[in-house]
C-alpha cells in the first residue's frame, strides 16, 4: 500500500499532472486567521431548531433540534415548487402556459398579490411569485392548474415527501396557511427540509429567481420584494424561502455559495423576523469561516502509480479514479488529510475497462472521509505470445 500525506500528494501531482489542488487557500496562510475576528455560532435561545449543511454532500456542520417537528408555514411552498418543476421535466407542464385564476385562488388569505378571478398569467410568473415573494393566492392557482385541484396537489406533495425520505413531514395545504379546521398545520423537521432543499436546488430556475431582491409582476411590471432579506446583503446568498404563522413563528431556509462551497442554513421558530435572519447569517459566516472544500481527486484522472501487467500487450498502466473526491474539511484539520492507495503491484491479463483494481482512501487523521474505487482506464488483452503459449 502506497500512502501519501496531503503535502506529499501535492508534490506528486505537480510531477504527474493529476488533478489535485496545487496550493492551500489564502485563508490558511500562517498566522492570518489569528488577526481576523472569528464568527460565532448563534445562541440556542433565539430559535427552536437550526441546521447548517453542505449542499453538495449533505454533510451536517451544525445541528440543534434538527429532528424536531415544527410548523412549516410558507416553507410548504418549496414542495409545491418541486412538484411543478418535476412536472415540467416530464413534459406535463410548461412554464409558458397561461394559468386562469379561479374564484378560490382569488379569495386566498394571508400574503397575496391580489389576483382576481378570470385573470391569466404565465405559470412561470406565478411560480416565481410563490418562491420569491411567497404569494399564497398564486400557490393555489398553480396547484389547481398543475394537479387539477388543491387536494390532489396536497396528496402529490405528501407522496413526494415520502419518496424523498422526509419521514417527519406532513402537508395539509399548498401554501402553509393555517386551516380553518382543527387539523394540524403543515409540519416538517429541519432535517427533512434540508433534503427537500438539496433536491429543489437541482432546478436552475430556483436560484435564478430567488437570488433577485425583487421581481416584476403583471402587465404594469410592479416590483414585488423578495421576503428573504439576506439576498443582496450577505455575500453569496442567492435563495431560498421564508415562512411565518403565529404557531410557526419565523422560519427560514437560505443558501449561499462562496467559491466551490455551497451551504444550506435552516432556522425554525425564530423569536422575531430579524432574529431568524441573524441566526442564519451567523450560521453561514461560521460555516464559511471554519470549513473548506478540498478538491483532492477528479473522477477519471490518472493516479500517480503504475500497475504491472502479467502476460498483457502492455507492460504497465496507470489506474484512474472512478469518482471525484472533494470533501468538506474543517480548516484546522487540513494538515491531517491523507490519501492512501490500496492497489496490487501487478495484475494478470486480460484487464477490462473500468475493472475495479483497488481503492483510494481519503482520511482525516484516523477518520475515513471517502473511499473511491481505482479502476483500469481501458481494456488490456493478453499478449499474442501468451495466447500461443497456452
Amino acid at each position: 500500500m502506497q500512502s501519501y500525506t496531503w503535502a506529499r500528494v501535492l508534490i506528486a501531482c505537480t510531477i504527474i499532472g493529476s488533478f489535485l489542488s496545487g496550493s492551500l487557500p489564502a485563508a490558511f496562510a500562517a498566522g492570518e486567521s489569528e488577526y481576523l475576528p472569528q464568527p460565532k455560532l448563534p445562541a440556542f435561545k433565539h430559535f427552536e431548531a437550526a441546521l447548517l449543511q453542505d449542499a453538495q454532500t449533505g454533510q451536517v456542520l451544525f445541528s440543534h433540534n434538527s429532528q424536531k417537528i415544527w410548523p412549516q408555514a410558507s416553507l410548504t411552498k418549496m414542495m409545491l415548487g418541486l412538484i411543478v418543476f418535476e412536472e415540467i421535466e416530464r413534459g406535463r407542464a410548461n412554464l409558458e402556459t397561461q394559468v386562469t385564476i379561479s374564484r378560490r385562488a382569488s379569495r386566498t388569505r394571508g400574503r397575496t398579490i391580489s389576483l382576481r378571478a378570470g385573470q391569466t398569467f404565465r405559470l412561470a410568473e406565478l411560480l416565481r411569485a410563490v418562491l420569491v415573494t411567497s404569494a399564497n393566492d398564486a400557490a393555489v392557482a398553480i396547484a389547481e392548474h398543475v394537479c387539477g385541484s388543491v387536494s390532489q396537489c396536497v396528496q402529490r406533495m405528501n407522496a413526494r415527501a415520502r419518496q424523498l425520505g422526509m419521514e417527519q413531514t406532513r402537508y395539509r395545504t399548498v401554501n402553509g396557511m393555517p386551516t380553518r379546521t382543527d387539523r394540524a398545520p403543515d409540519k416538517a423537521s429541519a432535517d427533512d427540509l434540508a433534503l427537500l432543499t438539496r433536491t429543489l436546488l437541482r432546478h436552475h430556475h430556483v436560484l435564478a429567481w430567488t437570488s433577485q431582491p425583487s421581481m416584476p409582476f403583471g402587465r404594469h411590471r410592479k416590483h414585488l420584494p423578495n421576503t428573504n432579506r439576506l439576498v443582496g446583503r450577505i455575500h453569496g446568498v442567492d435563495g431560498l424561502k421564508t415562512g411565518f404563522t403565529n404557531k410557526a413563528r419565523f422560519n427560514l431556509v437560505t443558501t449561499a455559495q462562496r467559491g466551490p462551497l455551497r451551504l444550506i442554513a435552516i432556522v425554525l421558530g425564530g423569536k422575531t423576523s430579524r432574529m431568524r435572519f441573524r441566526v442564519a447569517e451567523d450560521l453561514l459566516e461560521w460555516g464559511f469561516a471554519n470549513f473548506t472544500r478540498l478538491p483532492l481527486i477528479e473522477g477519471g484522472s490518472l493516479l500517480w502509480v503504475e500497475v504491472r501487467v502479467e502476460n498483457g500487450n502492455l507492460s504497465a498502466f496507470q489506474p484512474i479514479a472512478a469518482a471525484t473526491s472533494a470533501p468538506l474539511i474543517p480548516k484546522g484539520d487540513v494538515g491531517a488529510v491523507s490519501i492512501a492507495l490500496q492497489l496490487p503491484t501487478q495484475v494478470a491479463a486480460p484487464v477490462f475497462r473500468n475493472q475495479v483494481l483497488g481503492e483510494i482512501v481519503v482520511r482525516r487523521g484516523k477518520q475515513t472521509v471517502a473511499t473511491i474505487p481505482a479502476v483500469s482506464p481501458s481494456d488490456i488483452p493478453q499478449a499474442r505470445w501468451a495466447h500461443a503459449r497456452q
